[in-house]
């Protein structure tokens, strides 16, 4: 969970990192390249660990992991410029399944 405690969600608002993240993928000439959102091996469910929750959220809670519909989420935004923390803020009705745990394919 994020060190940062200097805001907060607000109403049943759902804030959250992302832990099934943009990759890299090698093309078939060897160039490396970021996975871009719009490309279709792209265009898929991530799943994000919930970091703050707003008071009246009661279908999930801090520290869960929630699967969302591709897309179903801001751009980010981060606190701390020196910190590599970015933060998206999910919508609450596109949030597919919850688990209190990170998924075994997401393991490193």
């Amino acid at each position: 969970m994020s060190s940062h405690t200097n805001f907060k969600a607000l109403g049943d608002k759902v804030i959250a990192k992302m832990v099934d993240g943009f990759g890299f993928k090698k093309t078939s000439g060897g160039i490396i390249h970021r996975e871009e959102d719009a490309s279709i091996d792209a265009i898929k469910s991530r799943w994000f660990e919930i970091t703050h929750c707003g008071p009246e959220q009661k279908d999930v809670r801090v520290g869960e992991f929630v699967l969302v519909a591709h897309g179903r989420w801001t751009p980010g935004f981060r606190i701390d410029k020196l910190v590599d923390e970015k933060y998206y803020m999910l919508d609450n009705k596109e949030m597919l399944a919850v688990s209190d745990e990170l998924p075994k394919e997401l393991e490193k």
